[in-house]
């Protein structure tokens, strides 16, 4: 069984009889970033899904640090991490203490930067005491990225992650994805922005993904 963190060999999925992904395969090495992209319906946030382990494909295989996806997400959770819709959150905790709980969650093992740094690299210092419900749109999935981005874990699975950023957050973005490359995480997202898959194509495969036929 192949020890990548990322290795997915030939993998579909299908609903009844839709195929709403036609067979993919990408592998990545620790450090290495990929770009999953295509049109609206190819399959990039249910391929996501398979390797999450969240689902299991119809055919191929999805190993994920060495184990099947579905077994990782179980036995290996601390090493992979994961924004595929909205951030999970605390109605009473403010921006920063949803870092801060991480952080002290990963005490001796967070590799920084400290709250206030992360927050001000992601231009969100100003909203550090606001609660979740009161960020614009914007800074909820600004908040969403630095949250998910602050847990150090080695495999990064991101979907559309530029999603309702203005063109200045989407660079704030891919300096954050950069970083946790340079890392030496491994980084797989989906994504429609040209920039940011410039910046993991620069870093490994792009994954293009046909529109399955129906």
């Amino acid at each position: 069984m192949s020890d990548a963190p990322v290795d997915v060999e030939s993998v579909s999925k299908t609903y009844g009889t839709v195929q709403v992904l036609a067979p993919a395969s990408v592998r990545l090495s620790a450090g290495q970033g990929a770009a999953v992209v295509g049109p609206n319906g190819a399959g990039k946030s249910t391929l996501l899904r398979l390797v999450a382990g969240t689902e299991k494909p119809t055919s191929g295989t999805v190993t994920v640090l060495g184990e099947p996806a579905d077994r990782a997400r179980r036995r290996r959770r601390d090493e992979i991490v994961r924004l595929l819709g909205p951030l999970p959150s605390y109605p009473d905790l403010t921006v920063a203490e949803h870092l801060r709980l991480v952080e002290v969650a990963w005490s001796g093992r967070h590799p920084g930067p400290d709250v206030d740094e992360a927050l001000a690299e992601a231009t969100l210092d100003r909203v550090r005491d606001q609660f979740p419900a009161e960020l614009s749109s914007g800074e909820t999935q600004m908040f969403a990225l630095v949250a998910t981005l602050y847990r150090p874990a080695s495999l990064v699975l991101l979907d559309e992650p530029e999603q309702r950023l203005d063109a200045r957050w989407r660079e704030v973005a891919r300096h954050l994805v950069v970083r946790a490359l340079d890392q030496g995480r491994t980084v797989l997202a989906a994504t429609h922005d040209p920039g940011l898959r410039d910046v993991l194509a620069d870093r490994g495969p792009v994954v293009e993904l046909a529109e399955p036929t129906r």
